[in-house]
Order: structure tokens, then C-alpha cells, then sequence
């Protein structure tokens, strides 16, 4: 396994500064400046990972856990990171896939024999690959709702088979959440052992991410940790994290810190090919299926949904793979160029549009710095 520098990180961590003075960190250093604007104009915390040519050039925590309170967010603090658990599950797949223990387009039904879709015919044809990729052709989100009611997952299964589809497997996209969680169980029908425990033991732990849990279990036994927060007349008001969406933890199961996921950027940039191979990382960040329904789509081109990541181009500039989150009072979002291995990683406990601007401020930087590269190449 790759060395994290782990002197220099360790050293980084503990006093939750950023690394400066290197060349071209300037873009460490504006997003750094970015988040302190946010936290001062009032959102209640964040915490901020900037990778830069494979390197962490930043790690650093801002505000407070909860408004009114003492405990101050850092690098290490642990985030719910909702819908940036998709991007585990599909690994977890890759790794079971090079193992032989399952392959991409393993038949949904009859593997799990607890499911029975609308449509038989179309059903039949539907894969482990349509899961990971929102082209199973069912009805999009169908019965988040359900979760958001608290409805077992068990239950909610029962009731696939009144799920429409909307056109044949493969051939559109339809983001999922209950649907995708069918990858969860599969994989562990395959490997005989629960989802998260296969993802801790194949993932988290020889990543060395060490903040990373699953469930509300996970996240309630963690004492540094946020709380989420919504918005209100007078700001920002905390709330209960919300337990739902951790019902489908192939979909929204992990709370991780932004320490965690700088080590698991680094893995998508195949530093760690003990854990995931650049082959398997091909597959994952490869684009499957144009998706429409995205929030930045008119500022991006080339949008497509590859396994567990979403991928586009930006100006030009090709390459860009992301995935964000949201459940009640918590905005994640994860991007990076795998070509230039150059990223970052935002986690607020709050429900904020500045998620979505710094995603598009990253991008701005990021062609002022590689710009001429990669017109010169």
C-alpha cells in the first residue's frame, strides 16, 4: 500500500492547517478562502479536502459541529455522506468482479430470488451493471419516498413489483436509491457476509480510513461528529440526523471525514492497486448512460453516469468525474480530473447552495491551472 507521507499528514491532521508553499497551490488556497467566506456569512460548519498532481495540499475543518456550540469541525470530523456511498458500492462490486465471484452483468433475477419486477420479460434482462448505473428502465427514485416514510426495506421490496418501466434495461437513465441497494444484497449473497462488513474489511480498513463507519449505529458512536442542520428565518436551526436513507447503504449507508475520502480519492486514482486495480477504476469511470438529470448539467457537457460516479467535461476539458450527497441537513460533494489526479472533497452540516458553488468554483480554478496543459498536449 502507497505511504500517505504519513509524518507529514499526521502532523497536517492534528493541527487541521493546509499545506502551502508548494508549487501551484493556489488552488488550495482560494478554495480554502472560499469555505472561511461561507462559514463567516453564516453556514455552521464544513470540512475541506484539496488533492492537487496525486498530493494532499489540503485538509481542514471550519466553524462548529452545531451552531451555539464549542466543538470545532476538523479534517477528522465524520459527515454522513449520504448519496457518496454509491461510489463504495460500485467499487465493492469491482472488487468481487476481479475475484470472479460475481460478474458485472449477473442477472438481477434469479440471483435474488425475493424479487419479481412488473414486467417479467424486461425484468429477466436486468443486471447488476443497469443497478450501479440508473439503467435498470424503472420508473426514476422509485419509492424513496417510502424510505423518507420509514417503510422497511423489506417491505418496500415486497412492492417492487408494482414499479413500471419506463423503457428497456440499458437504455435510459433513472437514478435510484432502493433500487441501487439491490447491488448490496447481491454482493452479499455472493461473499456470504453483510454488505458493510465486507466494504470495512475490503475498503475501509486497507485504505486506512479510519474515521469511516456505516448506519446511524456507525455514526452516533462517533464523537466527532456534526449535526445537521436546515435552513430557517434566522439562519441555520439543528436537527436530528435523519435515518432513513441509511436503510440502503449501498445508496446512502457511509459516514466518513474528509480524511477519509482524500485517501479514497487517492485509491480512484489508482495509488492503491491492492484495494482497486486501474482496470476495475476504467470500468467504474468509464461513462455508461447520458444523464439528464443532474443539477450542474447546464454548465457541463458530456454528462454520463459511469458505476457509482457521474462523469462530464467542462469546457473542454474532459476527464471530470463526481458524485455528491444530501439527506436532511448534511450537502456532500466529491470531484476530481482522474487525468491530472486533481480534486476535492466538501462536507457541510447544513442544506446550502454553497455545495453546489464550489463544485462549480472548483471547476473554474481548475481550468485557470491546467488550462494551457491541456491545450499544449
Amino acid at each position: 500500500m502507497k505511504s500517505y507521507r504519513i509524518l507529514g499528514l499526521a502532523l497536517l491532521w492534528l493541527a487541521s492547517i493546509p499545506v502551502v508553499g508548494a508549487e501551484h497551490d493556489e488552488m488550495a488556497i482560494e478554495l480554502d478562502q472560499y469555505v472561511k467566506k461561507a462559514v463567516k456569512k453564516g453556514i455552521p460548519g464544513a470540512s475541506l479536502a484539496v488533492v492537487i498532481n496525486g498530493d494532499i495540499r489540503l485538509l481542514r475543518g471550519y466553524g462548529v459541529t452545531e451552531k451555539g456550540g464549542k466543538d470545532k469541525i476538523d479534517s477528522a470530523t465524520v459527515f454522513p455522506l449520504a448519496s457518496i456511498s454509491k461510489t463504495f458500492a460500485s467499487a465493492a462490486v469491482s472488487i468481487l468482479v476481479d475475484q470472479k465471484s460475481i460478474e458485472w452483468d449477473t442477472h438481477v433475477v434469479p440471483y435474488l430470488d425475493n424479487i419479481e419486477f412488473s414486467d417479467p420479460l424486461l425484468g429477466k434482462d436486468v443486471t447488476l451493471r443497469h443497478l450501479l448505473s440508473h439503467t435498470t428502465g424503472l420508473v426514476p427514485q422509485a419509492y424513496s419516498d417510502l424510505l423518507e416514510d420509514n417503510v422497511k426495506y423489506t417491505r418496500i421490496l415486497q412492492m417492487l413489483d408494482r414499479v413500471k418501466f419506463v423503457c428497456d434495461p440499458g437504455k435510459c437513465y433513472g437514478y435510484q436509491n432502493v433500487v441501487y441497494n439491490l447491488a448490496a444484497d447481491m454482493l452479499a449473497l455472493a461473499v456470504g457476509m453483510d454488505y458493510p462488513t465486507f466494504v470495512q474489511e475490503n475498503i475501509f480498513i486497507p485504505l486506512e480510513m479510519d474515521h469511516a463507519s456505516f448506519g446511524m449505529e456507525g455514526f452516533k458512536e462517533t464523537e466527532n461528529r456534526v449535526t445537521p442542520h436546515v435552513k430557517v428565518k434566522a439562519g441555520f436551526a439543528p436537527v436530528k440526523p435523519a435515518p432513513y436513507y441509511y436503510r440502503v447503504p449501498a445508496a446512502a449507508g457511509v459516514n466518513a471525514s474528509a480524511q477519509d475520502l482524500s485517501k479514497w480519492m487517492l485509491a480512484q486514482f489508482g495509488h492503491n492497486p491492492s484495494v482497486l486495480q486501474p482496470p476495475l477504476l476504467e470500468i467504474m469511470h468509464k461513462p455508461h448512460i447520458r444523464a439528464n438529470q443532474y443539477r450542474y448539467r447546464a454548465k457541463l457537457s458530456n454528462v454520463y453516469y459511469g458505476l457509482g460516479w457521474r462523469t462530464f467535461d467542462y469546457k473542454g476539458i474532459s476527464g471530470f468525474v463526481h458524485h455528491g450527497g444530501w439527506v436532511k441537513g448534511i450537502r456532500t460533494e466529491m470531484l476530481f480530473n482522474r487525468h491530472t489526479q486533481t480534486g476535492m472533497v466538501f462536507l457541510t452540516n447544513c442544506e446550502t447552495d454553497v455545495a453546489r458553488e464550489i463544485v462549480l468554483h472548483f471547476l473554474k480554478l481548475y481550468r485557470q491551472r491546467f488550462e494551457v496543459k491541456e491545450t499544449d498536449t
